[in-house]
């Protein structure tokens, strides 16, 4: 259960690097750089790299990131956006240490920044620093001109729900589709929260809507297969292709695995 959800969505000026920064996440790390870089002033050259790194890290490029956005700070030591992205790719690389020197960095520059705040925040939960994390999405859903609130309930909601929080879970996930009906993650979170609460219609219910809006991981299809299996009246069509698309899609994933082992539990 306590598996990161999904899919990143980016906005604004780095639409080109539009894609999965972490694709087993469902928490939405902010690489515009339109809100803060409007703020934050440097110089042309350190801007240019931070925008690099930032695409590469969408792109999983994380080599190549790493050069830029080393290069950038040697540029430009105080230029927080840097410092904050460096911290989300030490996070990706799997080095806690570096990555909160980073985004405390990027703070200690910045520290009324939203969009720093929602990214070290979805670290910090990622790291299993769970009250720490719900203090900053906090701080973030608080400013009312933040544009990106309804990722930072989102993010809130996972952070929750990987904290075994279900009723903050359920309050943030909900929050989130109230400013935007149309937010994956959010939707299959609350079919997740409805199947833990044995609620199986509600839950059918939130995972089409869900289905709707993103192609399904594993994760997402061995739960629409679990949902399906407890309705009274199952779409049997509907389920063969969920039990297809998780077999061919995904054969060496722990769902499959549970599959094919005859669980009957998500």
């Amino acid at each position: 259960m306590n598996k990161i959800l999904f899919v990143l969505f980016f906005v604004y000026l780095l639409s080109a690097c539009q894609g999965n920064l972490m694709n087993d996440s469902s928490n939405d790390i902010d690489l515009s750089t339109q809100y803060t870089a409007k703020k934050y002033k440097t110089n042309k050259a350190a801007e240019i790299n931070t925008q690099l790194g930032a695409g590469y890290i969408g792109n999983g490029r994380y080599d190549r990131a790493l050069l830029k956005l080393k290069k950038a700070i040697k540029q430009d030591p105080d230029y927080a956006l840097a410092h904050n992205y460096l911290g989300i790719l030490y996070g990706r690389l799997e080095r806690p240490v570096e990555a909160r020197k980073q985004f405390e960095r990027s703070l200690e520059l910045a520290s009324d920044d939203s969009s720093l705040l929602n990214n070290y925040a979805i670290f910090l939960c990622e790291d299993k620093k769970y009250t720490e994390a719900q203090k900053l999405f906090k701080k973030v859903i608080n400013n009312p001109l933040y544009i990106n609130r309804a990722n930072a309930y989102q993010s809130s909601g996972w952070c929750a729900l990987e904290n075994d929080n279900i009723e903050l879970s359920e309050k943030m996930y909900r929050k989130a589709i109230e400013i935007n009906a149309t937010m994956p993650a959010a939707l299959l979170g609350l079919a997740k929260i409805n199947y833990i609460n044995k609620s199986y219609e509600y839950a059918w219910s939130y995972f089409q809507r869900y289905d709707h809006q993103a192609v399904p991981n594993a994760d997402a299809l061995w739960l629409g297969i679990n949902i399906l299996r407890k309705l009274a009246y199952p779409n049997k069509n509907l389920l063969s292709s969920y039990e297809l698309q998780l077999k061919s899609k995904f054969p060496d994933s722990d769902e499959t695995k549970l599959y094919y082992q005859g669980k009957q539990e998500y």
